[in-house]
């Protein structure tokens, strides 16, 4: 058989089958419109053209036939499975479509731009820019369904961008802290590393987090700890009081250039002598520096003056311990927490390798890690006063020049933030901290346990966050919330109803032969208008693990899955375990007062610390619990020790 014969019968075959099946079945689903029917038009020409009469094969007007067909083809191929919808490869059951454009796209004006996810029924990579991510951001949904994989890609993209990155991480995961070393070592960022861990100083750098700030910006801190007394008058005064003493003890320090730590500041809040011996210091200061007379020592004086009280037997003025007691101790009970144990280890240094303003401007990468499920009212104050240290580090740096400030803005991801989050601490950095170009993200679970920690807490987050990221709920409270935020949107609804009516009349007495058939039919169409939620509740509770709805500008909505990261595990091998890095710190140790051309007492020469922990550590093991095979009694907390003995005296130094 000739070629030319071997065509003719192929482009009979396909005629036949386009009129049999093939056009029905495509026009069935294919999308109506001009484009369209002029792509298919070109085809069906195309094919007409080819099959009139005995064409040459290689002649021009059988080219320009089968390059018409072609086209028509190709044109009618795009514009059909453009028509179709891409849950065929990415399932979903929300049946949302996501919002037309993407918020952002990497390019030359826009370098700073963070992968998010991929559309669920366009596939379509969806971008926010840094401006946006400095609007802040929260991640909610139940455990397990991907907040912190979602966090750990922006964390990634920020580490390969040159920014810096605080992790808190309230949930205490090995692989989490891993995760976060091999992402910087890959990266070839493994020395801007810092790791925070009170309850394993082998896998820890130094953080003394009252090191750093204005008196009355690390007594605020403090007392951060302490819940709100808003609501009892008695208490609010004793925290007054206790706030104001604070502030003349730490001016005074502040006036001296004395560095201290939390044990520093709980035995000189707690024992006469070692107040009495910051009074001596700041004498030898004003004999050798007369001039040197400030509003700091004034306060500290008129304190140690209102703390001081006659003794009933033989009539001489003392500091009275029970003052002390009644004044400081439930400030001093948490900071000798924090200045003990495995927790001390971390927190009792003068020369900090972690410090949260110079990390913010040199772009560190910061993890920390609070055991909230092992020791949950620890490790809550401890996230409490370092969220106190970071609003003071955001003041410092919102008050630099534009060009100081982070670029890209710094990242800072709080995640399980109920279990460590203070209302009074994380309300202004929402509101300001743009301006300082950080970038604040919020991870927890339900709205009831982010209420706790404040009425107005849980309206700060909803209300300073721009871009919401929401995962599977875990409660219907929460659930209806969040359908509530997104908002509602008008519906439309038609209905037609049909009757017919068929009846049967006869002549009067029914003598007729003929009888009078009568049919009626009528039609009504109502159209009626009502609201509902744009994602109903029980559309909501249908996400599935990986995929969540990201609503941008309380507009824009994306029905987005979210990439996970991981290494495998000969990659993992690779890169090996967690290595603390320790840098050579950048501070130099303060000088404290001479006394007369001599060190102050309790210190070691050349350096500028109190070290009263040091030098009172005779008074610290008389608090340190009992044996148990000595113990009679119930063996009390070292906190209830601390406060009850705190009239001992040391041995003799």
């Amino acid at each position: 058989m000739h070629a030319q014969e071997m065509i003719k019968i192929d482009q009979d075959k396909l005629r036949d089958w386009i009129r049999a099946e093939g056009l029905g079945g495509l026009l069935a689903q294919y999308p109506v419109g001009l484009k369209p029917v002029r792509a298919l038009g070109a085809m069906g020409l195309g094919l007409a053209l080819s099959g009139a009469g005995a064409l040459e094969p290689a002649s021009l007007f059988c080219a320009l036939s089968v390059s018409l067909s072609a086209w028509g083809a190709s044109s009618s191929a795009k514009h059909f499975f453009e028509h179709l919808k891409w849950p065929a490869f990415l399932n979903s059951e929300l049946g949302l479509q996501s919002a037309q454009a993407p918020v952002g796209s990497p390019s030359a004006s826009n370098p700073h731009a963070y992968l998010v996810g991929y559309t669920v029924d366009k596939g379509q990579a969806i971008h926010l820019s840094g401006e946006h991510l400095s609007r802040h951001f929260m991640v909610g949904g139940m455990t397990g369904v991907g907040k912190t994989v979602s966090a750990t890609l922006l964390m990634a993209q920020q580490m390969s961008k040159g920014g810096g990155v605080l992790w808190v991480d309230g949930k205490l995961d090995p692989d989490n802290m891993e995760m976060f070393f091999h992402l910087a070592k890959w990266l070839g960022r493994e020395s801007d590393v810092r790791i925070i861990h009170p309850s394993n100083p082998a896998l820890s750098n130094s953080y003394n987090f009252i090191a750093q700030g204005t008196p009355d910006q690390v007594a605020s801190r403090i007392l951060s700890t302490i819940p709100s007394t808003q609501t009892n008058a008695g208490s609010d005064y004793y925290k007054q009081a206790a706030n104001q003493g604070l502030i003349c003890v730490l001016g005074v320090m502040e006036c001296l250039a004395l560095s201290y730590n939390c044990m520093d500041l709980a035995i000189l809040l707690t024992h006469p002598k070692a107040l009495l011996e910051l009074d001596d210091m700041v004498n030898a200061h004003l004999q050798a520096r007369p001039q040197a007379h400030s509003p700091s020592i004034a306060s500290f004086k008129l304190f140690l003056e209102s703390c001081k009280s006659a003794h009933a037997l033989n009539g001489k003025v003392q500091i009275d311990t029970r003052k002390l007691r009644d004044l400081f101790g439930g400030v001093a009970g948490r900071l000798f927490v924090y200045g003990s144990g495995s927790c001390g280890e971390v927190t009792n240094s003068y020369h900090s390798e972690v410090d949260l303003l110079e990390g913010m401007r040199e772009g560190q990468l910061i993890y920390c890690a609070l055991p909230t499920m092992g020791q949950h009212l620890s490790a809550q104050n401890f996230g409490k006063m370092l969220l106190g240290d970071l609003r003071s580090a955001v003041a410092k740096l919102q008050a630099l020049p534009k060009a100081c400030r982070p670029d890209p803005p710094f990242l800072i991801w709080l995640d399980e933030v109920a279990s460590y989050g203070s209302a009074s601490a994380l309300a202004t950095p929402f509101q300001q901290a743009r301006s300082a170009h950080i970038a604040l993200g919020v991870g927890f679970q339900e709205h009831a346990s982010v209420q706790e920690l404040g009425p107005s807490f849980l309206s700060t987050i909803l209300g300073n966050t721009y871009n919401k990221l929401l995962f599977k709920p875990s409660d219907p409270q929460t659930t209806k919330a969040w359908a509530e935020m997104m908002g509602r949107q008008r519906v439309f609804e038609r209905t037609v109803s049909e009757q017919q009516t068929r009846s049967k009349a006869f002549d009067f007495l029914g003598l007729g032969l003929n009888a009078k058939v009568t049919h009626s039919q009528s039609q009504t169409h109502t159209r009626r208008e009502r609201e509902e939620y744009r994602l109903s509740v029980e559309r909501l509770a249908r996400l599935d693990v990986g995929q969540a709805v990201l609503l941008h500008g309380a507009t824009q909505l994306f029905d987005l899955r979210i990439p996970k990261l991981s290494f495998l595990p000969e990659m993992k091998q690779e890169l090996g375990g967690v290595v603390i890095q320790r840098p050579v710190s950048k501070l130099k140790p303060k000088r404290s007062a001479p006394k007369a051309g001599q060190p102050a007492q309790g210190q070691f020469v050349g350096e500028g610390g109190l070290y009263f922990y040091k030098k009172y550590e005779h008074f610290l093991t008389e608090l340190t619990p009992l044996a148990r095979s000595l113990a009679t009694t119930q063996e009390e907390t070292r906190r209830a020790k601390f406060q009850k003995l705190g009239g001992l005296h040391p041995g003799a130094s």
